[in-house]
């Protein structure tokens, strides 16, 4: 019974995901508390992961916690499929619509179809987290992002 717990298969995933992470973080070198390496966040970052999911792990060999096979019960698949679709259409349009549109076609998308909102709610929620996340990626923290070749066949300058 206790195989099947929910609870010891996230544990177990999350502690491989941890492990892989800490030992990726110490083939990049970590240097010192001082003078951190490339590796040193990822090492203790996987650590703590790792720690975390010992935890969750022995909850679940302890036997608490709701089995596998309940967690998909009552999952709407339909959604699921959904959102996969529309971020392989995000990701192939990213380039050529720009950020902004593919932000807010996404968002609306999922506001309205995925999960319905009230327009009234959906519109200006979408509009304004597209163009806040755009603003501080592309004016606060400088990362460029595409605009989309839309926008250079409109002014080519």
């Amino acid at each position: 019974m206790m195989l099947r717990r929910a609870e010891l298969w996230g544990g177990l995933f999350w502690l491989a995901v941890g492990v892989f992470v800490a030992w990726q973080g110490w083939l990049l070198e970590l240097g010192s508390l001082r003078e951190p390496g490339s590796g040193f966040v990822f090492f203790w970052l996987g650590l703590i992961i790792s720690a975390f999911a010992v935890f969750i792990a022995i909850g679940g060999v302890r036997g608490s916690g709701p089995l596998l096979g309940d967690l998909w019960q009552g999952a709407r698949w339909r959604n699921v499929l959904l959102v996969i679709l529309a971020l392989i259409a995000f990701g192939f349009l990213f380039e050529r619509l720009g950020f902004v549109i593919c932000s807010l076609a996404l968002l609306l998308f999922l506001m309205t179809v995925v999960d319905p909102v009230r327009p009234v709610l959906s519109i200006p929620i979408s509009i304004v987290a597209a163009v806040g996340v755009w603003y501080v990626l592309e004016k606060m923290l400088l990362v460029q992002l595409p605009k989309g070749s839309w926008v250079e066949d409109l002014m080519p300058f």
